[in-house]
């Protein structure tokens, strides 16, 4: 008896190659977005339940997108960016910041066009880029992640730096202190001294510390500091803006002015318990599954400059 002819094993599918992305409106396709990035992001949308955008402005971009600036705004604020309308989404925010200006556009564009947003701050979101943060509905912040102050920045010819205009605004109001706390000082001293009423002391005194003072306020251009007083009172009036509604204007003054004009420096670091000093009430620091999400996804902001959604590049 013959034995019958083993079959051939049917042939295996071929699985489909997993699908690659890019981020729409920067860098675009087809440079793909590293696959363990795509999961964090998808991640993100899954736990806050809404669309996840990137602004994430690290370094490695071109054109201009590593800051805040018309590049930027211009890509973001059109018909043509793909955003979703009267859709809330999710902005993770990774950015040095740049152009107050810009930044009050690109959140005025995304409230008005989606409904509203919530900023996700990995890990920092400076200078403009807190003022797009301000705009949000909530804020969320990563375990170490940080804002930062609202004062603006001018670039220094002479000492070819870029310096806040905040030093020189400030330098005015410490010689007021110093000029009020050296008249007390000086009274009180005297009037140990020799036992004579204040008021046969401070015509004496009021020259004294004004001989003192006066060289030191001669120095000060009072045109440049009217300028760096008015750069300052725009990045303070966006962020009023931005703030309301959601508080009301005397609220939203208090903390603008507090983001303004209540640091040392302008890389200084402002945490979620500043932000509640500052009378902020509307940010969060991540928990759970969210905070590792934000954990796994630093590794991939350094270095990277990323603008827009998600997008799976086609075959």
């Amino acid at each position: 008896m013959s034995s019958q002819p083993v079959p051939a094993p049917a042939p295996q599918p071929v699985p489909a190659p997993p699908p690659k992305f890019c981020v729409s409106l920067y860098p675009g396709s087809p440079l793909e977005v590293p696959a363990a990035f795509v999961d964090c992001v998808q991640k993100l949308e899954q736990i806050l339940q809404m669309p996840v955008w990137l602004f994430v402005q690290s370094g490695g971009g071109r054109y201009n997108y590593d800051d805040v600036d018309d590049a930027t705004t211009t890509a973001f604020c059109c018909s043509k960016s793909g955003l979703p309308e009267r859709q809330k989404i999710a902005l993770v925010i990774d950015s040095p910041g740049g152009d107050a200006k810009c930044a009050y556009r690109i959140a005025r564009f995304i409230r008005k066009r989606c409904g509203g947003f919530v900023a996700v701050v990995p890990e920092y979101a400076k200078s403009a880029a807190t003022l797009i943060c301000l705009g949000a509905d909530k804020i969320i912040l990563g375990k170490n992640a940080e804002l930062g102050p609202l004062d603006h920045q001018v670039y220094d010819n002479d000492r070819e730096q870029r310096l806040s205009a905040l030093d020189e605004v400030q330098a005015l109001e410490r010689l007021h202190a110093f000029a009020l706390q050296a008249v007390d000082a000086s009274l009180l001293f005297l009037k140990r001294r020799t036992q004579k009423s204040m008021n046969v002391l401070l015509p004496g005194v009021n020259e004294f510390v004004g001989s003192m003072i006066e060289p030191l306020f001669q120095k000060i251009d009072t045109v440049h500091y009217t300028q760096m007083s008015r750069l300052l009172k725009v990045a303070e009036e966006y962020a009023v803006r931005l703030l309301q509604p959601k508080y009301k204007a005397a609220k939203a003054t208090e903390i603008a002015r507090h983001f303004v004009h209540e640091y040392p420096a302008h890389d200084f670091f402002i945490n979620l318990e500043d932000t509640e000093k500052a009378g902020l009430d509307c940010v969060e620091e991540a928990k759970g599954d969210l905070e590792t999400t934000l954990e796994e996804m630093t590794i991939f902001l350094q270095g990277s400059t990323y603008i827009g959604k998600l997008e799976q590049i086609k075959p």
